[in-house]
This record gives C-alpha cells, sequence and structure tokens, in this order.
C-alpha cells in the first residue's frame, strides 16, 4: 500500500475546500472498513484521505415520526437502539448481522452505502422502508430515493466532491411489517443474498408491500413485480411459493468466489419467501 496524506476536517465545508483542493487524488474515508482494504488490495490508491470522523453534522439519530441517520452512525450504534428495534425490524437486523461487533464499532452506514457493493447489508432494507438520501456538496444539498443512488458496482450518483449527509426513513405504516434475512458462507461473511421485505396489511388483505434483494444484480435490486403480484390479496402459501418461481425469474446474479449464479438464483426466491413470511407476522402482531 502506497503512502498517503491524511486530512480530519472539522466541518462539512472544510472537508469540500480540502476535496476541490485534491481532487482526483482524494477520497473522503468514514469507518475506513472498506476503503483501507481496497486500498491494501491495490484496487485504488489514493494519494490523501479525508476522515469524516470528526464532523459532527454528520452523527447522530433523530426521531420526527420517522428517524433521520446522519450518515457516520455506526451499525452498533443501530443494532442498540431502541426506536430502531421498536420499529425498524429490517434495519435493525441488517445491522446485527453486519460482519461482527469489532466490525460493527467502526463501520458506518454512510460508508456501507457509499461503498455500493451489490451486496450492501443496509440497503435492501433502506429500499423497503422507502427511505431518502440527502446529498450534500459545495453547492447545496438535493434529496433522492434511496433507488436512485446505487448506479452500478461500486458507484453511485454522488458527484466528485458531495458527501451522503443524511438517510431520511418515513414512520412505518400502521399494521405493517418489515424484515430482512441474509445468507452468507459464514455468519459474519459477506451476503451471497440477503432480502427485505415490508407489507402493509388491512383486514387480511395486503394494501402495501415493498421487496429488495442484494448480491443476485449489478446494484441492490427492488422487485415490482414481486409487489404488484402480493398486493391486493391475501399472503398464503400458494402465493408465496408462485412469488418463491418469479423471484428467480427477475435477478441476475454472477458466479463469483462466494457463490455460483444458479445458486444465488435458487437461494434469492427462498429467501423473498422467507422475509415476507416474517414481515407478514410482525404485521399481524
Amino acid at each position: 500500500m502506497r503512502r498517503f496524506d491524511y486530512y480530519q476536517p472539522q466541518s462539512l465545508s472544510e472537508a469540500f475546500n480540502l476535496m476541490e483542493r485534491l481532487k482526483g487524488d482524494a477520497v473522503y474515508v468514514a469507518g475506513g472498513t472498506d476503503v483501507i482494504v481496497k486500498m491494501k488490495q491495490g484496487a485504488i490508491s489514493p494519494k490523501a484521505l479525508i476522515s469524516l470522523r470528526g464532523i459532527e453534522e454528520l452523527r447522530g439519530m433523530e426521531s420526527d415520526g420517522g428517524i433521520k441517520l446522519g450518515s457516520m452512525v455506526l451499525f452498533r450504534e443501530l443494532e442498540r437502539d431502541p426506536h430502531v428495534g421498536a420499529k425498524y425490524y429490517a434495519m435493525k437486523e441488517a445491522a446485527s448481522l453486519l460482519a461482527n461487533p469489532q466490525i460493527r464499532n467502526v463501520a458506518t452506514i454512510g460508508g456501507n452505502l457509499c461503498n455500493a457493493a451489490p451486496s450492501a447489508d443496509s440497503a435492501p432494507p433502506l429500499i423497503v422502508l422507502d427511505a431518502a438520501f440527502l446529498l450534500e456538496g459545495p453547492g447545496g444539498s438535493r434529496e433522492i430515493p434511496v433507488e436512485e443512488f446505487f448506479t452500478g458496482p461500486g458507484s453511485t450518483c454522488l458527484e466528485d466532491v458531495e458527501i451522503l449527509r443524511e438517510i431520511r426513513i418515513p414512520a412505518p405504516e400502521n399494521k405493517s411489517g418489515n424484515a430482512f434475512v441474509k445468507l452468507g458462507r459464514l455468519k459474519q461473511d459477506i451476503a451471497v443474498v440477503n432480502a427485505a421485505a415490508m407489507v402493509m396489511m388491512e383486514g387480511g388483505v395486503c394494501k402495501r408491500c415493498r421487496v429488495a434483494v442484494g448480491a443476485v444484480a449489478p446494484t441492490p435490486l427492488r422487485l415490482r413485480e414481486i409487489e404488484q403480484m402480493v398486493e391486493g390479496g391475501s399472503i398464503d402459501e400458494e402465493l408465496l411459493g408462485a412469488v418463491e418461481s418469479k423471484v428467480k425469474e427477475l435477478v441476475s446474479p454472477i458466479t463469483d468466489v462466494r457463490s455460483t449464479q444458479e445458486y444465488r438464483r435458487e437461494v434469492s426466491g427462498i429467501l423473498v419467501k422467507r422475509a415476507l413470511k416474517e414481515a407478514l407476522t410482525r404485521a399481524q402482531m
């Protein structure tokens, strides 16, 4: 790993100024659990790292009906927060299944999202929870739906100097439930496949559904066709069987060191089925 300069700005404006001055030669770093690994592997070799750790504007969680998460919130904080655990089950489950406690004490939700791995555990829950991202740069801020953030493996819509400042999640609807499930080679491993689901029920009928999967396409994938299958009817074993089969048609996995595309395709349907069943159980509580 080559030598690099390390900067610790204390405000967003200071971070933006540094990035503009070092444009092309620097990257932002949060917890470093992804960036440092990439540097050691030789995948990236920046001349400078701009740490976001000292910027208080990027920290903290705020409840205002929904919840606002600063991009520097740690996964350990998400895992332990009672408000997240009481309403945003999928988010808590994703946080508690990410790597191990040592990593969760350092890794940030913003870093996980900006790394933009198709397998990112935080992405499917945020998709089914209808999250929006607040992006900020020297020219101002803009808000986008989570689905528009990812543009390909390892790439996002962030402009060169921009920072993911905040994740905004609306309050879950009444009579709704959400869930996240994951399969890895080992408990602490990157997901072979992960999936999240949200259902809102009324009188035994699903009025609203969201389904998302990860590690089976170039970006985290929302399955709109599955949502249309589920909405407007009861969620029974017959429907779930049809969902499982349909998911396998909609995903486009690859073969890599963790799994074959055939296995990922098969498992994706099973995990979506499990996520829907767990979300339904919680909606009926």
